[in-house]
């Protein structure tokens, strides 16, 4: 009889100690007078978030907010920024900056172009959902420049054996610390390590960090002393000419052609290609991150490859730019003020301030070299009515040019014409020294 007492009490105590606890939970859910019972949730979206420009501070904004309505208290908050609208759809394609404080100053790496953000909340179960998106578009140096020149993507070659200021180079091939290349890094460049890729430089697309152009970055693609080769090149015109509509009321007409070799394709005058299979020369690939013309931004993801297709340079590059009369011939009696002659090779005795005067090449957002020109048609001393009209503008290459009491002949032969700028016959190929193309200047 004891012993079945004694099952049975403890079977009792059991069940008491699980009804009380039972009793107990509904209680503190609204049953009696206890608290009731608290369960932690991440943080909502915090308020109010603002994008501005950083007042008197170049290529910055400033982001602002303030707390969320509920999941306090708040341990940190993250940001996102992108390049492109809509991160919520995809906050992985962003980059993201933790433990921010309101305000944030984002330093960001380019100016000019629009930046968007949002802002998260964190407490310590977890990160809340993301907040409305605000943007900001940053300002840019009164002078348009960051201080820091393009770095070099596209494979090139020296023609002449003479940098890009007309230095004799006397480096290897692709030796970056060649400073008469004239190419980045420069002496003020970091090059331990090199290339030398800062994350503060880096913009996210598609979830890809890019390093942009013009920032303390800095690459080199591959680059040859071309000057005991004949260099047979392809003429490609700058698209602005061949495609877009030309006004009389813009201030700057920009002219651009570029000498390309594909590789492993034979010259036209000849059965060995210009750039033989066998030379390996590297690029740096570059994207398109936002912006267009004046406010484009590239950037590469610092991650070198097996080049296709080069750039080539020679100091006896000519433009030339003429009016044309109603029978298409060239119209003598036209201003000058409104026209150009000039080569590379005389461009070097021209002052800096004469930058006007001047023909050079650069390398362009697009880390490649191109042959510009900024034709200032608006500002010539004519009214609009009498700079409108047809124009020819000729690329050429001299004979020789003196650099230095040196004279350097011409080692670059034009055998084609860009496949895009044969359409329509929009440029001409007159020989091997001649490429031009005629344009219509109209009012606006």
């Amino acid at each position: 009889m004891q012993a079945w007492w004694a099952a049975h009490a403890r079977r009792l105590s059991i069940w008491s100690v699980v009804t009380a606890t039972t009793l107990g939970f509904l209680a503190a859910c609204g049953g009696g007078d206890d608290a009731a019972i608290v369960v932690p949730v991440v943080p909502t979206e915090p308020q109010s978030v603002a994008a501005v420009a950083t007042p008197t501070t170049v290529k910055s904004v400033t982001v602002s907010w303030t707390a969320p309505a509920a999941g306090q208290p708040i341990t940190s908050y993250n940001l996102y920024r992108s390049i492109t609208p809509d991160i919520a759809s995809d906050p992985t394609a962003a980059q993201k900056f933790e433990n921010v404080t309101s305000p944030y100053v984002d330093s960001v790496p380019a100016g000019g172009v629009p930046f968007y953000y949002v802002v998260q909340a964190v407490n310590a179960v977890g990160e809340g959902p993301l907040s409305a998106e605000a943007s900001a578009t940053p300002t840019v140096p009164a002078s348009g420049d960051s201080g820091f020149g393009n770095n070099l993507s596209v494979p090139l070659v020296f023609a002449d054996g003479l940098g890009l200021f007309g230095d004799a180079i006397t480096g290897a091939d692709s030796d970056y610390l060649d400073r008469a290349t004239g190419l980045r890094p420069t002496l003020t460049d970091t090059v331990d390590p090199f290339p030398f890729l800062r994350v503060e430089d880096v913009l996210k697309s598609g979830g890809v960090d890019y390093y942009v152009q013009k920032n303390p970055s800095s690459w080199q693609a591959s680059w040859k002393n071309g000057a005991a080769t004949p260099q047979s090149v392809v003429v490609d015109w700058g698209d602005n000419l061949t495609s877009a509509s030309i006004t009389t009321d813009l201030s700057i007409i920009r002219v651009e052609t570029n000498l390309l070799q594909d590789k492993g394709v034979p010259a036209a005058e000849g059965l060995e290609p210009a750039w033989p299979d066998t030379e390996s020369m590297l690029r740096y690939p570059m994207k398109l991150l936002a912006g267009q013309g004046a406010t484009e931004v590239q950037g590469t993801t610092g991650v070198a490859e097996e080049a296709t297709q080069r750039r080539v340079f020679t100091v006896n590059a000519r433009l030339t730019i003429q009016r044309l009369d109603d029978a298409g011939q060239v119209d003598p009696a036209f201003p000058n003020g409104c026209l150009f002659d000039k080569s590379i090779a005389e461009s070097y005795a021209l002052p800096d301030n004469q930058q006007a005067l001047k023909y050079s090449t650069e390398i362009n957002v697009a880390g490649a070299i191109t042959y510009g020109y900024n034709w200032r048609l608006n500002s010539c001393g004519l009214p609009p009515e009498q700079r409108a009209g047809k124009y020819r503008i000729t690329f050429s290459l001299d004979t020789s040019s003196n650099i230095g009491g040196v004279d350097y002949p011409n080692n670059v032969s034009l055998d084609a014409l860009d496949a895009g700028d044969l359409a329509g016959g929009k440029a001409v190929l007159v020989d091997s020294q001649t490429s031009y193309i005629d344009v219509v200047v109209t009012q606006p």
